[in-house]
């Protein structure tokens, strides 16, 4: 199986994740940001992540592709259903996530914008939806204090979960880890310990020593 990524993506890392937690074999491709015809030709349009599976059939949507994985064998890790709290968390802070994460994606060499073409199409197309990034990255501290409380609730949510991994991780943990290239943003002991467990056990890198 193949399976097309930007490095910088969250919803790419849910799908990096089943991969890493099954430990299955997989050849991870990252396109350039300015690639449209590649993903274009497999799905219609340019979206990531896609698995292009054994039989040449190509699957997008990230939580469809976990899933399709997770079935392949056990254990199974993408057990139940999103809890209702992670469902209204996950709404509550995407607008200020990316606010705060997406100009400095824009200044990291992550190999998707690691030519002038591509880094160029990656800051245009995210101004559009943000307006200058340079102003937006000083906005931090206001962002922060916002983000601040919705952290607090999920710190407290963690606190009354096992360790045991179902599909509420596939949504915590891609927010948590496009988080961690904020160099200013300070993580309870709690959040920063599960940050951690997850990175290590799907083998999926966190963006503390990228942090801008």
């Amino acid at each position: 199986m193949k399976l097309y990524i930007y490095d910088h993506c969250p919803f790419c890392v849910r799908a990096r994740m089943i991969f890493g937690l099954k430990k299955l074999a997989v050849e991870q491709i990252v396109l350039f940001d300015d690639d449209i015809e590649t993903p274009t030709k497999m799905i219609g349009r340019k979206m990531l992540p896609i698995l292009q599976k054994d039989d040449g059939s190509y699957l997008p949507e990230s939580l469809d592709i976990v899933h399709y994985v997770d079935s392949i064998n056990e254990p199974k890790y993408a057990k139940g259903s999103i809890a209702p709290e992670i469902e209204t968390w996950s709404k509550t802070v995407s607008a200020v996530v990316y606010k705060l994460v997406t100009p400095r994606f824009t200044q990291t060499d992550f190999p998707e914008i690691s030519t002038a073409e591509a880094r160029a199409a990656y800051i245009s197309r995210t101004s559009k939806s943000y307006g200058d990034l340079n102003e937006l990255k000083k906005e931090t501290h206001t962002l922060l204090v916002e983000l601040e409380p919705q952290l607090s609730l999920l710190d407290a949510w963690l606190e009354t979960r096992s360790e045991d991994i179902d599909i509420n991780d596939f949504i915590i943990f891609p927010t948590l880890r496009s988080l961690s290239i904020v160099e200013h943003l300070s993580f309870s002991t709690n959040i920063r310990n599960y940050m951690e467990r997850i990175a290590k056990s799907t083998n999926i890198n966190l963006l503390f020593d990228k942090a801008k």
